[in-house]
């Protein structure tokens, strides 16, 4: 019955709220922008931060260069200075000294030892009982034959009365190998003291020192004391035996050395050189 009107595709919207709202928007959205950059921009002025380090590089530098300006004048008034004795005294010193109580127990001590060279050998023969082989350098030792060396007694600093009987073996790698003959089992010799020549009816008062190395055969052995310890002539680079009393300074040590194991024999020439081998009398220094 009534024809409706048609209806219009767009509305016009209200141009004074849109404008008012979108021009307040706008505004205060540049105007926090402005203000946020124009803080940042204050917040990260390197000026304002940089200042204080640059006066303080400046004083540095100028304080440098007078005291290179200065230099010149105060060194040569020390150069020139002398200091009496007691100044120098009254001087602070570190001390040097810290701790030095404390390194003797801290530091390893390795005990040296005073040696003694044999200064007579001579060999004795079981099965050749009357050969004499007389004074020499020659050493052979086996279950049927003796060695007897003298030694002259080394001497301590540190007044040790016990002393020891070691054998230095040859290095490895030196031609002193080759003089070493030895067979079987030598772990094992024995080291005995000598208390006294062969009592004869026309010997006054035997001591070790009347022993005559020239004239020594197996019938005219000295009488043996004590076993003092055994050697492992095997074992390198040297073998120790354990410690025994030392003679007087004036007394002399007289030993003779044998073979234990069976089939064993050691034979070679103590020599007094460079690499040493033999046998020697020590006593801690």
């Amino acid at each position: 019955m009534y024809d409706q009107m048609p209806q219009p595709e767009y509305l016009l919207l209200n141009p004074s709220t849109y404008d008012d709202s979108s021009e307040d928007g706008i505004s205060s959205s540049a105007q926090y922008k402005y203000q946020t950059t124009e803080g940042s921009l204050q917040s990260h002025n390197p000026l304002t931060i940089s200042r204080p380090i640059f006066y303080a590089s400046v004083l540095l530098v100028s304080l440098s260069i007078l005291n290179g300006a200065l230099l010149p004048f105060t060194l040569p008034k020390y150069k020139n200075a002398s200091l009496t004795q007691p100044e120098l005294n009254m001087l602070p010193y570190p001390t040097q000294g810290i701790g030095l109580d404390r390194a003797s127990k801290v530091i390893p001590h390795h005990p040296t030892w005073s040696r003694s060279w044999p200064s007579n050998i001579t060999r004795l023969s079981q099965k050749l009982k009357n050969a004499v082989y007389g004074d020499g350098v020659q050493v052979f030792i086996s279950v049927e034959d003796s060695s007897i060396f003298r030694f002259r007694a080394p001497t301590s600093r540190s007044n040790s009365i016990n002393c020891a009987v070691t054998w230095a073996a040859p290095p490895s790698l030196s031609a002193r190998t080759n003089d070493l003959h030895t067979k079987g089992d030598i772990s094992e010799i024995e080291v005995w003291s000598i208390i006294s020549p062969k009592i004869l009816a026309d010997t006054a008062s035997p001591t070790v020192k009347n022993i005559n190395f020239n004239e020594l055969s197996w019938n005219t052995r000295p009488i043996r004391g004590e076993l003092l310890g055994t050697l492992d002539m095997s074992a390198k680079p040297n073998s120790t035996t354990v410690e025994f009393g030392c003679p007087d300074d004036e007394e002399d040590l007289v030993i003779e050395m044998r073979c234990l194991r069976v089939a064993c024999e050691v034979k070679f020439k103590q020599v007094h050189m460079v690499p040493m081998m033999g046998f020697e009398l020590i006593r801690k220094d």
